[in-house]
């Protein structure tokens, strides 16, 4: 009779990269949409003003063609890989500390501290390429006038020193903290309901349906602190003088608290929520589809 064997230790991190690449090559548009919505609102010159998710994406796409709609895919490559591997090893490692027994039955106060744990590791470790991210998805510019990965980051370390690829620091720990407690603890806490015994395909059903509720609870945690993250990272972008978010950010308020209550000021608590609609719908069937490919591809180590 086959017996399951203890997966290697770099398994999760294969698994979760690969689930991460199958994610953003679907849903990269939405998360350019999300980075132009949070850099939009009352007083911003520079602003889109885009009135819904699906404008965004027609906006985009009238004004820089198909290839907007995927500005920042290399970095977002970059940084999906080793943020959803990194997540996935730390939380293995930390709900180990935490709980003894089998991780898909641990206390959901246990996942909590774990994810969040999870979640401000990975954050001190992609930061750099989240600041190239949001730098190239928030430059307007058409087919070869966008600026590429490499002559951002020239830029940024020539401005600013290597200290402005950490530009963020601080909200990009809040946001994956909050981001990842809810993740996994949704995650299993929602696997908890599905019966014994179920078959390969239920399986399947129930990895999508609890990727589906983590994605949705994980996107209403982090949401506040993504959108300070966001305003705060565009600031690097500034050492580009053609980039106009990133010269107007530049002359604002920089702090995590002075950018939250500045945009407070002007565009009431809902400022908060800016893009969140094209986060969940990102994030909902994202996460759906990165749990399930997970899953499956771990299956394969055992």
């Amino acid at each position: 009779m086959a017996t399951s064997r203890r997966p290697p230790a770099y398994a999760s991190f294969v698994a979760a990269g690969v689930a991460a690449t199958a994610e953003l090559m679907v849903m990269q548009p939405l998360d350019v949409v999300k980075t132009r919505m949070h850099l939009q609102g009352d007083g911003i010159k520079s602003g889109d003003n885009f009135q819904g998710t699906l404008a965004a994406m027609r906006g985009i796409r009238q004004a820089e063609g198909m290839a907007g709609l995927w500005r920042g895919f290399v970095p977002g490559l970059c940084v999906v890989i080793p943020r959803r591997g990194f997540k996935f090893v730390f939380y293995d490692a930390f709900i180990k500390l935490l709980w003894k027994g089998e991780k898909q039955k641990a206390p959901f106060q246990h996942s909590l501290v774990a994810g969040g744990l999870a979640g401000a590791s990975e954050a001190c470790i992609i930061t750099p390429l989240e600041c190239l991210k949001i730098g190239m998805q928030s430059e307007k510019a058409a087919g070869s006038s966008a600026t590429g990965m490499a002559s951002f980051a020239r830029a940024m370390v020539r401005s600013g020193g290597v200290g402005s690829l950490y530009a963020g620091l601080g909200a990009t720990v809040a946001k994956h903290t909050a981001h990842s407690c809810f993740y996994f603890a949704a995650f299993h806490e929602t696997k908890k309901f599905a019966p014994k015994g179920t078959s390969r395909f239920q399986q399947i059903c129930w990895d999508l349906l609890s990727g589906f509720v983590a994605g949705c609870a994980a996107a209403t945690a982090n949401n506040p602190f993504d959108v300070v993250k966001t305003r705060q990272q565009v600031v690097a972008a500034s050492a580009l003088s053609s980039h106009a978010a990133g010269q107007e950010f530049a002359c604002g308020p920089t702090s995590v608290a002075s950018v939250a209550m500045e945009l407070v000021r002007r565009d009431g608590w809902a400022g908060l929520y800016k893009g969140y609609i094209a986060k969940v719908a990102r994030l909902g069937p994202g996460s759906a589809l990165i749990f399930c490919t997970y899953e499956q591809v771990m299956s394969l180590f055992h």
